[in-house]
């Protein structure tokens, strides 16, 4: 299929008629600019790009589930969970939000597994090894679920128990957050990113994942700002998203 860009200020509508056309049915990525105008393609052009619409065509048509963990991926999760003082709703929220499950996953920046870890971070939450054996020790799943878990525990005890400032933190960096005065800094991606996540956590909610509420009879709406907070959670409840990973 040929690249295609479209840029809307009506971006859930341009998106729901590309994903709707036989003649166009792939995968749906939107990237917003600074001045809010929503940009589609195919493909992640760059670590902007977030998946909007999963092509679906091909599976089993209701409703639809978030991407579950492997059992081997839910049980490290539990584990660090248990071992860190974590919800495990939480660390399967984060872990969701970040790589989607995926071990293999690398950022555009360099941001590796599951847990999506820069090498220093890696290392300095307990992944051993210095340059190539720290990259592969960085692949491993228990070691990056630990790390990750441990970065996740420490942040919320710098930022008091403060789940948005944690989260933000872990998206943007603590210098991030400390510059923008002890709050969410003002990046798109990084308020994107918490709204998402807090949307998504149940505490206390069963290890079997969060369900994604089915959409196909709902009617379409037209949000133009990316930052508006209820429409972002009421439109990411109805549909498979994976954020950007940026570091």
């Amino acid at each position: 299929m040929s690249t295609f860009i479209l840029r809307s200020r009506h971006w859930l509508g341009a998106a729901l008629l590309l994903s709707c056309s036989a003649s166009l049915a792939a995968d749906v990525y939107v990237s917003f600019d600074d001045q809010g105008m929503a940009h589609f393609a195919p493909t992640a052009l760059d670590d902007s790009y977030r998946l909007l619409f999963r092509d679906l065509s091909t599976g089993a048509r209701g409703a639809r589930r978030a991407a579950e963990p492997s059992p081997e991926i839910r049980q490290a999760l539990e584990q660090a969970a248990q071992r860190h003082g974590l919800d495990y709703a939480l660390l399967h929220a984060v872990a969701q939000a970040e790589s989607g499950f995926d071990t293999h996953a690398v950022s555009p920046k360099g941001a590796v597994g599951v847990m999506q870890l820069m090498p220093a971070t890696a290392s300095q939450y307990g992944v051993p090894g210095t340059d190539e054996a720290l990259q592969a020790n960085l692949r491993k799943l228990d070691l990056n679920v630990n790390a990750g878990s441990r970065y996740l525990r420490a942040l919320l005890d710098r930022y008091d128990g403060n789940l948005e400032l944690a989260l933000a933190a872990y998206n943007a960096g603590e210098g991030a957050v400390q510059r923008a005065g002890n709050r969410v800094p003002d990046y798109a991606e990084t308020r994107n990113y918490v709204s998402r996540i807090m949307a998504a956590y149940q505490p206390g909610a069963p290890k079997t994942g969060i369900a994604v509420a089915d959409n196909s009879g709902a009617a379409s709406a037209m949000w133009t700002r990316q930052d508006d907070a209820k429409a972002v959670r009421q439109f990411e409840q109805g549909f498979m998203v994976v954020p950007p990973r940026k570091r």
